[in-house]
């Protein structure tokens, strides 16, 4: 029950931030859990699944309070959808297409 107590204090800290920020969620839950031990697979899969709850309860607040601009959420889901769709598939051609000092580091 100990370690249950650290990842809450090191959730509810990172919060805090993110809460005051705007951002560094990930970053500062994902550090502190390296820091204390916890294996790098294991880090990351704990603050993606806490990820969705919090930008889960994120959504439903803006959403309940009306504050979403569902036309330019529309526009964006759409090229993102795309772009995650396209993106695998041009790694392999843009690998190829390298040349000398050019580099593409998302592949």
């Amino acid at each position: 029950m100990d370690t249950w107590w650290l990842f809450f204090a090191i959730g509810f800290g990172a919060q805090l931030v993110d809460g005051a920020l705007g951002m560094a969620f990930g970053v500062l839950s994902n550090t502190a859990l390296l820091a204390f031990g916890l294996p790098p697979a294991h880090a990351s899969a704990l603050v993606h699944t806490a990820e969705i709850f919090t930008t889960s309860a994120s959504a439903a607040s803006h959403i309940y309070h009306r504050n979403v601009d569902w036309r330019l959420m529309a526009r964006l889901g759409i090229t993102g959808v795309l772009g995650a769709i396209l993106a695998p598939g041009s790694c392999p051609i843009l690998k190829s297409a390298r040349r000398g000092a050019l580099s593409i580091s998302i592949c």
